[in-house]
């Protein structure tokens, strides 16, 4: 008994932070970076648009690539394609609406229920 630490409960602060908030030993004991799951469904996710990406159309491409991965604004990328702001516009709505149907299109069907064979319908539930 003489040797047993003394429990600290995990809602008690521990001292101040740099801009003079209390902070609590739970607070200290989070891990902001990822998890390992959340790092691989990025890294899924990342892989399946740079593939849909690949398979949009070329003027549709650049200008998508351009404006909302690298992060250019409009003017820009119609400075850099050397074209109309409105032809940007246009540009990334077809690009964006061939890169969703593109991405839908190889999505698994969460729609529809998987069938496992244990299904019944209503009327043979009724008997």
């Amino acid at each position: 008994m003489r040797h047993k630490q003394p429990e600290i409960p995990i809602e008690q602060e521990v001292g101040d932070s740099d801009s003079g908030q209390p902070v609590c030993l739970k607070d200290s004991l989070v891990d902001p970076a990822e998890s390992p799951f959340e790092m691989a469904m990025h890294e899924e996710n990342r892989a399946r648009v740079e593939a849909a990406l690949s398979q949009v159309p070329e003027p549709f491409r650049t200008t998508l690539i351009l404006r909302d991965i690298e992060g250019f604004v409009y003017e820009e990328v119609a400075e850099m394609q050397g074209v109309n702001l409105g032809t940007v516009k246009s540009r990334l709505v077809r690009g964006r609406a061939a890169l969703k149907a593109i991405l839908t299109a190889s999505a698994p069907n969460a729609s529809s229920p998987a069938r496992t064979g244990f299904e019944i319908s209503v009327g043979e539930e009724a008997q």
